[in-house]
């Protein structure tokens, strides 16, 4: 019996032995895990102790299982946190000094997921890739010259500039992302490796294309109209040259993050390994590149206290600054609270530097960025909100000085990021009491305030909406009439009431709206009944019974819009009948609604809305009624295009619900939407030329200025359906009796587009 005995003691000390080194092995691979993520992080402990945590636990062999998960957590971490690729270069540095071979698999990996990045278009990790490769050189892993090389096949295609006239051309956004991911790293390695040949190469031949590119693509991107904003890659050049000149001197307070010069003596022992040749994948026809972009500048470098300066705008610190803060947004922008906590923390590790500043300024920069934001505007309003809330003493403050600057330049923004300005700051205000600067912007107006829809003044048409949007985020208005002065109560929306004007029985078609509206609150009231007495009434035509049966439906379920909706749906085929497939008699469905309603623009919209998705009106209508010469005065206010868009989202999704796309015949898809979008064209076109040239200052020139703005600003939202119809839209552009101003905004879109 004893041997049985200890034959089965010595296999159940196998199995928890096993079960011992899996429970280890686990242990291990999650607390690599966590270390890793946490060098992306401010804040806990400094990333010099995380990485001797991390080389303390890879000290001994690395398994397969935790060799590979050890790589797919390098490219997640450099690809979503692109500014922090010198920790995990460190770390990978660490690796190389007891782990030769395998350092030399996590460089083999990197370079082949460059080339995967670059295949799949994920041009955020691209520069992460190559920025982490830069820092291996800083950690004494690859050499000097292998790197060069590298960063010379990167940048090999900017030393000849596209030719118009070539066939297929290479686009300008491609040599602008590779020759800003090459001059987005020189400012890590510059230091080391000024003065040889090889990188003075690269630097004239970036030098050389910066001169030779053109910036035309970017003259329609300025959120100023008074200045002339920077293209993105021009300032990037101008600052890293001025650093240059200084020898590329470090930049103070830690801006450039180095935590390898704590392991420079152990580092310097390690092997070096050489990185292979690598060839960009050629452009692809119709491959999306990132799009131009400019600077924005919101405060100027004297904005700052004796505590904490604000790095001029030409200086490397103001980038270095705004490029972490960006990676950081890009990171975490969809959990709000964790973002904001590392924003703060970024901010208290750069005590000296006003970094709330900068992060204001970029959040509303990405914002307010032109063509189109790259989130949706509650994803900004939120993060303020949350920053503010966390950090009470510093951010609402600053938050306050850049809400003054841009109501101050006002005049100048681009109409295309009006709306959203006057979103978010809504949105801002409403967690915050409503409490705001509202007597010193009131009396910024020109005197004497006129709040009418005729004052087109920039900041009147700001403030009347603004004010509108305020009331509409509120259940009750009387919060805002106690916070408005008394001078700007004119500003405030008139109270939503139906005005039905068949009360006046002088009229013509008051006796058809009196019996109408007794049939209808009979109990035997039907569709039927109601097309009966319309048809036989005789005496007035056919747009006034249009116009009839439209204020009686909406007057009797004005109470709300369930009872709107309830009433349209119950009298639907009257109106369908009556209304026919014509423009006209549809055009005077609208008018019925906008006269009863004129004082609600929530009315107006969400109920032309449902007329849409009920079929009485159809889109092409609403756009022809909406760009018309009855709608002139109204296409200042903010519901009018988003009424316009909204038909137009309509359009597109009826069409991908119906529409059987042929692959052999592609062209043939989104035609619908093509049309429409042609026919606002067309219709901006032809109201802007008929518009009378007025002097500077005047009313008719304030209209001109808002409505072409808007033009603008719908060639960027579909940019993509626009850059289809280029040669449509040349056409328009080159008319002869065009006025400069019209053809120069269609011009410098399609320069976007094709760039």
């Amino acid at each position: 019996m004893e041997p049985g005995r200890r034959k089965r003691a010595d296999w159940s000390g196998d199995e928890e032995d096993d079960s011992r080194r899996k429970r280890m092995a686990e242990d291990k691979l999650v607390a690599v895990d966590r270390w890793m993520r946490s060098l992306s992080y401010q804040g806990g402990n400094s990333i010099e102790l995380k990485l001797e945590n991390l080389s303390y636990l890879l000290r001994n062999e690395i398994s397969a299982e935790l060799r590979k998960h050890i790589l797919q957590l390098l490219i997640a971490c450099v690809g979503t946190h692109p500014w922090q690729s010198s920790a995990y270069a460190t770390f990978v540095g660490l690796l190389n000094i007891v782990n030769f071979e395998f350092a030399y698999e996590c460089l083999t990996f990197m370079m082949q997921k460059l080339h995967e990045s670059i295949c799949n278009r994920e041009w955020y990790k691209v520069r992460g890739v190559v920025h982490f490769l830069v820092d291996l050189y800083n950690c004494h892993v690859v050499t000097s010259s292998s790197l060069l090389s590298f960063l010379a096949g990167l940048v090999k295609e900017c030393e000849n500039v596209k030719d118009p006239d070539d066939v297929d051309p290479v686009p300008q956004t491609r040599l602008d992302w590779l020759a800003y991911c090459v001059l987005s790293a020189v400012p890590l390695i510059g230091r080391d490796l000024q003065g040889k040949a090889e990188f003075e190469g690269i630097m004239l031949t970036l030098q050389i294309y910066i001169k030779k590119r053109s910036i035309l693509p970017t003259a329609v991107l300025g959120i100023w109209r008074d200045s002339k904003q920077r293209d993105y890659l021009d300032l990037l050049w101008q600052r890293v040259d001025d650093m240059r000149r200084e020898l590329f001197a470090e930049p103070e307070h830690q801006l450039i993050p180095r935590p390898y010069l704590a392991f420079d003596e152990a580092l310097s022992i390690g092997p070096l390994h050489i990185l292979r040749d690598f060839q960009v994948t050629p452009h692809e026809p119709k491959c999306p590149y990132p799009p131009p972009r400019v600077s924005f500048c919101l405060f100027s470098s004297d904005i700052g206290d004796e505590q904490r300066e604000l790095p001029h705008v030409l200086r490397i610190e103001r980038h270095l600054m705004e490029i972490q803060i960006q990676d950081i947004l890009n990171s975490q922008h969809l959990e709000r609270r964790s973002c904001a906590d590392n924003l703060l923390a970024y901010a208290a590790s750069k005590s000296q530097l006003a970094v709330y500043h900068s992060i204001v300024e970029v959040i509303l920069g990405e914002m307010l960025h032109l063509p189109a934001s790259q989130w949706i505007n509650i994803n900004y309003g939120a993060l303020l909100v949350e920053l503010c809330k966390r950090q009470p003493e510093k951010v609402p403050r600053v938050v306050d000085q850049a809400a003054l600057i841009l109501f101050d330049r006002l005049d100048y923004m681009s109409v295309a990021c009006f709306d959203r300005l006057v979103n978010w700051l809504s949105f801002h205000l409403s967690n915050f009491g409503f409490a705001f600067y509202w007597d010193k912007w009131g009396r910024s107006v020109r005197s004497p305030i006129d709040p009418s829809v005729n004052n087109l003044q920039p900041k009147a048409v700001f403030l009347r909406e603004l004010i509108k949007k305020c009331v509409s985020r509120l259940s009750y208005p009387e919060r805002i009439v106690e916070i408005l002065p008394d001078f700007l109560a004119g500003f405030l929306p008139r109270t939503s009431i139906p005005h039905f004007k068949f009360v006046d029985e002088t009229l013509p078609g008051a006796m058809l709206s009196k019996n109408l509206l007794e049939a209808m609150r009979s109990k035997q009231s039907c569709p039927e009944m109601i097309s009966t007495i319309i048809n036989s009434t005789t005496g007035i035509g056919p747009l006034l019974k249009i116009n009839v049966l439209t204020q009686n439906c909406l007057y009797l379920g004005s109470k709300s819009f369930s009872h709107t909706y309830a009433i349209l749906c119950k009298y639907h085929s009257v109106l369908k009948e009556m209304e026919a497939p014509e423009s006209e008699k549809q055009h005077a469905i609208l008018g019925g609604l906008f006269e009863l309603w004129v004082d609600s623009d929530q009315y107006k919209l969400v109920v032309s809305e449902r007329l849409i998705r009920m079929k009485v009106i159809e889109p092409r209508s609403m756009v022809s009624w909406i760009l018309g010469p009855q709608m002139r005065k109204e296409l200042t206010k903010m519901y009018a295009w988003e009424l316009l868009h909204s038909t137009v989202r309509h359009v597109r999704r009826v069409q991908q619900q119906t529409e059987v796309v042929d692959v052999d015949c592609p062209s043939e898809a989104g035609c619908a939407v093509r049309g429409i979008l042609l026919d606002i064209v067309n219709r901006s076109v032809k109201a802007l030329s008929a518009a009378p040239e007025e002097q500077e200052g005047s009313e008719e020139q304030y209209w001109f200025h808002w409505v072409l703005g808007r033009l603008q600003e719908t060639l960027f939202i579909y940019a993509a359906d626009y850059k289809n119809m280029s040669c449509k839209l040349e056409k328009i552009s080159a008319e002869g009796d065009l006025r400069e101003s019209i053809s120069k905004t269609i011009r410098g879109f399609l320069a976007y587009v094709k760039a």
